[in-house]
């Protein structure tokens, strides 16, 4: 074992010894193998053969951005096709969206995300990933499919006046808006949030007057007159100032303002001064943008005219201070009830053409009899109907209207009481707006001692089969069937609605005057 070892040691150190000796020039390497790590060579050289392009064209993620809302369409890998499930409210939008995507790596696609896309061409759109190597390419055919859905309504909650702290409102107009999506708002300045916890107080920098005027004397001091909100909860009041003005003289001055900042910032001038105390007021569309402001003039006059304002680009004054609105007189041909005790329009939307709903303050002499009779709502088309090109201003133009049913199911009180089911006493308050693309209105109406609401359509009216009686209309045209409000009012029912985009939910709050406060909310199914 020892000379074993020895041996092999030995030859370790011959080893060692030849190799070091070695004086042989070694090989090299040839051509394109040397080891660049330690000579990188010129800037920007490629030191690599040249790889082969990718062949990957695939469509792997798409989310489309169409107007405030946010989409994830669905790709189908094996026929290569995107489907769009889309909501009504969100239709109006696909016309100019735009998308991001996430596509193979090196691959590019068609056309540019960067710029808007219409997905409401016939035909539909093709997106085309084209590979590295500029030959591969998938088509991916777009489509959209409408969502199946249906709306309900359900009641958040119910509240009394001293609960929430208010007082009592001191005219028949609307007396509660929304003051953003979050937040609304009663006529003495309070805000609320959804759940009905006060916030705040609304500011009131700037304004001119806080007074109700009526029968001769100020009814109330730091309130609002007339309460709206634009489609984005902006909330748009009047307000009122008796007293010495400042051209010389007293009397009433009425004036408009929006609180585009916030409920929490000064309000700015929209409209004004009117020398009289307006009513029944109502604004549609956005006042940043296109809107259309409305009310009813002093005089009770058969047929009754409204001021109809219709704003574009978010402009309120001419240089001069002149309004800025175009103005419209529309006459609405109802005898209305003692004297026209209300009548207001409320428009879907901040284009006229999409038509508006009148609330009257139905007579029963319009129906052939003597002493109250109830509500009535009316729908109307747009302003290009009511207003044909070369119209006259003080006609009445024969168009078509719609009277809505409400669903006041008591004995009717006399022969014609209840004419349209809203209740039998003729004061009320309506509020049109669109909820998916659907036209709706909020039908608030009145009897003694209590009030009514009622959620309904305004367009596509289903209709019992006079046949079969297959379809119950009841259960078609209405979110919220007409539900009685109990306890001692004044009888001048008011609301206000808002649409979250975010959440996809309606909010609605009603007044029963000066009794209750109550929040619903209108979502999908």
């Amino acid at each position: 074992m020892k000379t074993l070892r020895f041996f092999l040691a030995s030859i370790a150190i011959v080893a060692m010894f030849a190799s070091c000796g070695n004086k042989e020039p070694q090989p090299q390497p040839g051509p394109g193998t040397e080891d660049k790590s330690a000579d990188p060579g010129k800037e920007g050289e490629s030191t690599d053969p040249e790889a082969p392009k990718s062949t990957e064209c695939k469509l792997e993620s798409i989310t489309i951005t169409a107007g405030p809302y946010t989409l994830e369409p669905f790709i189908d890998p094996v026929d290569k096709s995107i489907e769009i499930s889309y909501m009504p409210d969100e239709y109006r939008y696909l016309d100019a969206a735009t998308i991001e995507v996430t596509i193979s790596d090196k691959a590019t696609i068609t056309p540019d995300p960067s710029q808007p896309i219409d997905f409401t061409v016939d035909g539909g759109v093709t997106l085309t990933v084209t590979a590295e190597d500029g030959e591969h390419k998938t088509e991916y055919n777009v489509y959209l499919a409408a969502a199946e859905f249906s709306e309900k309504v359900e009641k958040v909650w119910e509240k009394k006046f001293g609960q929430l702290g208010l007082g009592t409102k001191a005219n028949f107009d609307c007396g509660i808006a929304f003051v953003d999506r979050e937040h609304f708002a009663f006529a003495d300045l309070q805000v609320f949030d959804l759940q009905g916890n006060k916030v705040g107080t609304l500011n009131t920098e700037g304004v001119t007057g806080l007074q109700v005027y009526g029968d001769g004397t100020v009814k109330s001091n730091k309130e609002l007159v007339s309460m709206s909100n634009d489609e984005n909860g902006v909330l748009v009041a009047m307000t009122a100032f008796t007293g010495e003005l400042e051209e010389g003289g007293t009397g009433c001055n009425s004036e408009v303002y929006a609180w585009v900042n916030g409920w929490d910032k000064a309000p700015v001038k929209v409209y004004g001064p009117v020398g009289y105390q307006c009513n029944y007021m109502s604004v549609a569309g956005d006042v940043t943008g296109d809107f259309i402001l409305n009310f009813r003039t002093r005089v009770t006059a058969v047929p009754q005219m409204h001021h109809v304002l219709v704003y574009k680009d978010g402009k309120y004054f001419n240089g001069d201070g002149s309004s800025a609105a175009t103005w419209f007189g529309p006459k609405i041909e109802h005898p209305c009830n003692d004297g026209c005790w209300g009548q207001q329009l409320s428009f879907f939307t901040g284009n006229p053409d999409d038509g508006f709903v009148v609330w009257d303050s139905l007579a029963a002499a319009e129906l052939g009899d003597t002493g109250n009779a109830s509500s009535a709502f009316y729908v109307y088309g747009g302003f290009s109907e009511y207003f044909p090109e070369g119209a006259n201003m003080t006609d009445i133009p024969a168009i078509e209207e719609t009277a809505l049913k409400g669903q006041v199911t008591w004995a009717r009180w006399d022969s014609v009481g209840q004419a349209y089911n809203y209740g039998n006493h003729a004061l009320g308050h309506v509020r049109a707006f669109l909820y998916n693309g659907i036209k709706y209105i909020i039908a608030a109406s009145s009897s003694w001692p209590c009030t009514w609401i009622t959620i309904q359509k305004a367009e596509d009216i289903v209709l019992d089969d006079e046949e079969t009686d297959e379809i119950d209309e009841s259960e078609a045209n209405y979110l919220l069937p007409t539900t009685k409000v109990d306890g001692f009012a004044q009888c001048n029912p008011c609301s206000a609605f808002v649409y979250d985009p975010e959440t996809g939910v309606g909010h609605v709050v009603y007044v029963s005057p000066n009794v209750k406060v109550l929040a619903f909310d209108i979502l999908y199914r």
